[in-house]
């Protein structure tokens, strides 16, 4: 075989290499990490002042987390809105069943027209997460306070906050004619947000 032969296999071959190689790495620096049910929470707060709220629990269905080198790239979640749930202190249950029942029906958040929230992520920046959510249809967005951490198997995203939801216009939330108090369209949310490797 000519020489000429053998180094344009040799370099041919150090390319695919080299290709491969740096398709490879570049592959492990995505990592795409789907909702673990099971192990994330989503409690709220809403009312009409410190001393008259009422609070409660409510499900993530589904959703991923796109990593790129360890920082957030990209996220979608749904929240079920019929998974609202009130979890006042002391209030029998079937105080909290009635309330829940008015919190999805059309005096608040329609669900049975709107059965879904969906919470799309973006940049994470200087210990703020920018979140849109869209709510009642209307994309409501906000930079939130939370910590993500990477876990062995996946990441956490935690936080306490505020979030105001004046322009989705939810209908018990509007000042009616004669009130001297409304309840706030600022909800507070406790957020534990568990996300696992996809395999």
């Amino acid at each position: 075989m000519k020489l000429s032969n053998v180094l344009v296999i040799a370099t041919v071959t150090a390319a695919l290499v080299s290709f491969q190689y740096g398709k490879k790495e570049k592959s492990n620096d995505v990592v795409v990490y789907n909702l673990d049910k099971s192990g994330s929470t989503l409690g709220w707060k809403a009312g009409k002042n410190a001393n008259y709220f009422h609070s409660g629990v409510v499900d993530f269905s589904e959703g991923s987390l796109t990593m790129d080198k360890g920082n957030v790239a990209n996220g979608t979640f749904t929240v079920d809105l019929s998974s609202i749930k009130v979890s006042d202190a002391g209030l029998p249950n079937e105080k909290k069943d009635y309330l829940a029942g008015h919190l999805k029906n059309e005096d608040f958040f329609n669900v049975s027209k709107y059965a879904t929230a969906k919470v799309t992520l973006g940049e994470y920046k200087n210990g703020k997460l920018t979140t849109t959510i869209n709510l009642l249809g209307v994309d409501v967005k906000q930079d939130v306070p939370v910590e993500i951490k990477k876990t062995d198997k996946g990441a956490t995203i935690t936080g306490k906050f505020d979030f105001d939801f004046t322009s989705a216009k939810i209908p018990g939330v509007q000042p009616k004619e004669g009130d001297t108090e409304s309840i706030s369209p600022v909800f507070s949310f406790d957020l534990k947000l568990v996300v696992k490797e996809k395999k």
